[in-house]
């Protein structure tokens, strides 16, 4: 058994011990689960319906890449810029109202760049919130009674709009791996995307048919591992 002093010189040297710097530039790699959800509005040949004629909903897996740079600017507040690409299969319904053929499209695509303000709750952890500018892309789709093959395409569309999400992001300490450049980071977000109409062909002629408008938002959970890029010159843990 130690004597007292010397117990005392280890408490207070890891007492002392710094906590971890943020400061500086990462990537992230990982990803999670998607769902998405749209009304659907028919457009009569530039006479849009009034209200939602449909809703349509989706769900699936994704990837995620991303990286960026936090700034630690006062012992216990965290600021950054960070840009990510989700990519994946999140796949739901679409249908063209009142003409009862169904199709499939997917949210394929989506790229969001932004900035986030966190709080550290220890040292080693930081919760967050983040919000800025999301892109989302959703495929094409044939439409047609099935099993009859399509009758009408539905272009593919691209979304302009915003997000906004909260998440924590910790150190791997607690799962007992002691690696101070990598932490992990669990993530909600939620995005909402303008109106915008899909127009519809029919086949095999290609002729111009009704469009359909289509107003989405999406949802995604994310896990991401984190590398950052600065803990070999930072304080350390």
């Amino acid at each position: 058994m130690l004597p007292p002093a010397a117990m005392a010189a280890d408490m207070n040297a890891a007492a002392q011990e710094p906590a971890r710097d943020w400061s500086g530039f990462y990537l992230s790699a990982g990803g999670g689960f998607g769902w998405w959800s749209a009304d659907q509005y028919t457009d009569f040949g530039g006479f849009p319906a009034p209200g939602p004629s449909e809703g349509t909903s989706g769900n699936g897996g994704f990837g995620t890449v991303g990286g960026g740079f936090d700034w630690q600017f006062a012992p216990s507040w965290v600021a950054g810029v960070f840009a990510d690409v989700q990519f994946g299969d999140i796949r739901g319904t679409i249908r063209a109202p009142f003409e009862q053929y169904y199709g499939t499209t997917s949210n394929r695509l989506n790229y969001a760049a932004g900035l986030r303000l966190g709080v550290l709750a220890t040292p080693n952890a930081l919760i967050y919130v983040n919000g800025g500018y999301s892109h989302a892309e959703f495929t094409g789709s044939g439409l047609n009674p099935l099993p009859l093959p399509p009758a009408i395409n539905v272009a593919g569309q691209h979304y302009d709009g915003w997000f906004v999400g909260a998440g924590i992001e910790n150190s791997l300490d607690f799962t007992g791996i002691s690696s101070p450049s990598w932490s992990m980071k669990t993530e909600y977000r939620f995005a909402n995307y303008g109106r915008k109409n899909a127009q519809m062909y029919v086949v095999p002629t290609g002729v111009p048919d009704n469009a359909i408008a289509f107003k989405p938002t999406v949802q995604t959970l994310s896990f991401s591992l984190v590398y950052r890029f600065n803990e070999a010159g930072s304080t350390g843990f």
